[in-house]
Formats: C-alpha cells, structure tokens, sequence
C-alpha cells in the first residue's frame, strides 16, 4: 500500500513540474501587464518623463529620461563636477550632445543603454523590448521568488527576464555589457514600485556591473506630458547623417568596384593631398585612376578602426570628417603574383554642400609606418 501511495504521489508531481515546465512566456508577460494596471490605461501612454536620484560607486548624480512611442528617447544625466552627458534618439537617428554645444553620431550601442535606463517603459512594453522568449524555470532574483524567461535583448544578446511569482510584476533583467569584450552581465533589480494614476511602475532600481551597484529612485514620473520637440533632430545632425551616409558609400564602391559611384561624390574642384604633393585631377582622371586600382584589387576589409568624426559648419554648408581606416586587400605585384596587403590609413576629408549635395572637396591621408 505504502509503495502504491509513493508511485501516486511520484506522478502527482511529476505533474506539477510538467505543468510548471510548460508555463507560457506570453502568459508570464501578460500577468506583469495586468498587474501594471488595466490594458486601456497602459495603451493610452504616449510618453514618459522619469527623474531620478542616483548613487553609484563615483559618487551623487541625477538622472532624466524622457520617452515616448515611436522609439524616441532623451538620455541626461547630470553630475556634481558639471561632467554632464545628454544622448538622444529620434528612431534610426541617435546622437549625444556635446558641451562646447556640437553633436556626435551615437552608435545602436550607446543607444541600447540608453534605452535600458527606460525601467518605466521597458515594464510596458517588456514583450517587444525583449524577444525570442522561453521559459527558463522559478527561482529568486533580488531576494524575490521569480518566474524566469530567457530572451534575447535588443542587440540580439542572450539576456533573462524575471518577474515576482506573487505579483506578477517584473523585478529585474539581466542583459549582456555592449562595451565589454567579454561576456560580463548587468543585472538590473526592482525593488520598489509606484503607483502613477491607475499603473503601478518601477520607482526604485538597481544596476549592477563590474564596478558596483548604481541605485537610482525615481522621485517624479509623468505621463504625457513630453512634447514632439524634445525629440526633434537637430540640422547639423541631420547634416552629420548625410555626410557618414557618403562616407560608407565609399566602402560599398570599394567592395563592388564601382569606381563611378566613389567618383561620382567628389566635386569639381577637389585636391588630393598626399605623399607631399597636392594634386586637383579632373573627374576622368579620378575616374580612371579607381577603374585600374578596383580593377587589380579584391577587398577583405576597409573598415573604421573607429567612429569617424564629423564636423558641421553652423549653417550646414561646410564639413569635415576624420578617419581612421585599416585596409586589407590582395592585389598583383609586378611579377603578376597575388599578394595580400595590410595598411593603416588616416585622413581628413573636407565637404562643401552643392545644389543641395554633399561633396567632397579635398582630402589629405597619411599611411602608418610598418
């Protein structure tokens, strides 16, 4: 009898952790959804304006975020020494804004971590911010009970999701550090929440990584009440889009070797400057220079050793960019033998814009000695 009873209750549990085992990441998300507030109310929050009081291992600062639909953001934080930092994303477009009043490009990095620091947002929208769900099993995260999926991030990294067995609500996430060359998480915990209106969203949280916990506690949120004008991209920025979008069609015309597609951004007046001569080749000399030199050439990289930078004029009709380029490539030497090269180019390129064109002007490079 007693051996009856034990088989019974081996597949009464058995059970239970089939039943457990098959728990549903869209079940899971929908309970923290729920337990947010009602769906009407969640739907109708347009923007999000979220101010913090922050402690890390460096010491006070302040952060704010403001966020709205359609994947627009503003990143500050402010810091005691007047060591600021302003990063803003208009969809595709993200830049930082730098204290002498210019801009630089902000790359899908910067903007992931960014967008991490959005806790009220990312509670709201947890099933778009994360992807690929799957059920990961119970256990406890930040001293809470937990339910765990495990994702990808927005970056495409693994990272876990985790949510209070008895509220439902989301407690935390860990994600993979964009700027690490190794694998090294950061893992971000709830632990207070605050009812806003009718939603209850995150109020209290912590950020940990390598160097420490960095606690921040949101002492104002807002709903709706951010302005399209917070998020509007600046001219000079829109100039800086143009000009790397120049920049990379360079790379393009090398691999496919259309020398009439690099060709086609130089102006008419354009100097090249190198190996302590200055030279002003017409377009057909230009032309015919890039056909021989693609036509001898197979690229395996031509690539920036770094985010070029770029510079605009205040009127937005001037420009110049820096770069700094590794460039790999097989050729033929005089023997007609394959070769492979490597070289480190840096240059400087200037820009004028043209009937409404960016051109290039003149450019000046410089070779690393071997």
């Amino acid at each position: 009898m007693m051996q009856r009873t034990a088989s019974v209750l081996s597949i009464v549990i058995l059970a239970a952790i089939t039943a457990v085992s098959q728990i549903s990441p869209a079940t899971v998300i929908e309970r923290s959804l729920e337990a947010i507030g009602p769906s009407r109310d969640r739907d109708n929050v347009r923007s999000i304006n979220a101010i913090a009081d922050c402690t890390g291992p460096n010491g006070k600062y302040t952060t704010e975020i403001d966020s709205a639909n359609g994947f627009r953001l503003v990143f500050r934080q402010f810091r005691p020494n007047g060591n600021n930092y302003i990063g803003t994303q208009n969809g595709l477009t993200s830049w930082t804004s730098r204290a002498d009043g210019d801009f630089d490009l902000a790359d899908r990095k910067e903007t992931f971590v960014w967008r991490a620091h959005d806790y009220q947002r990312i509670a709201l929208e947890i099933g778009t911010r994360f992807h690929d769900f799957k059920y990961g099993g119970e256990s406890e995260f930040g001293g809470v009970p937990a339910v765990r999926l495990d994702s990808k991030d927005e970056l495409g990294n693994d990272a876990a999701v985790f949510f209070s067995r008895s509220s439902g609500l989301l407690i935390g996430f860990t994600v993979r550090n964009p700027f690490s060359g190794t694998a090294e998480t950061i893992r971000t915990v709830f632990s207070e929440w605050k009812k806003v209106g009718t939603l209850t969203l995150p109020a209290v949280a912590t950020a940990t990584d390598k160097t420490g916990d960095f606690v921040l506690r949101f002492r104002e949120i807002k709903l709706n009440q951010n302005r399209d004008e917070t998020f509007a991209v600046p001219p000079k920025v829109a100039s800086m889009l143009e000009i790397l979008a120049v920049h990379n069609s360079a790379r393009a015309a090398h691999f496919n070797r259309e020398a009439k597609l690099l060709v086609s951004t130089f102006a008419d007046e354009f100097a090249d400057v190198r190996n302590g001569a200055v030279e002003r080749p017409d377009r057909e000399k230009s032309l015919g220079r890039f056909e021989s030199y693609f036509r001898n050439s197979t690229f395996i990289e031509w690539d920036d050793v770094e985010p070029p930078v770029i510079r605009v004029s205040d009127d937005s009709t001037l420009a110049y960019t820096i770069v700094r380029k590794r460039v790999r490539l097989k050729t033929r030497n005089s023997a007609g033998a394959e070769v492979e090269e490597t070289d480190v180019f840096s240059w400087i390129a200037t820009y004028k814009k043209i009937r409404g064109v960016w051109k290039l002007t003149a450019i000046a490079s410089t070779r690393a000695p071997k």
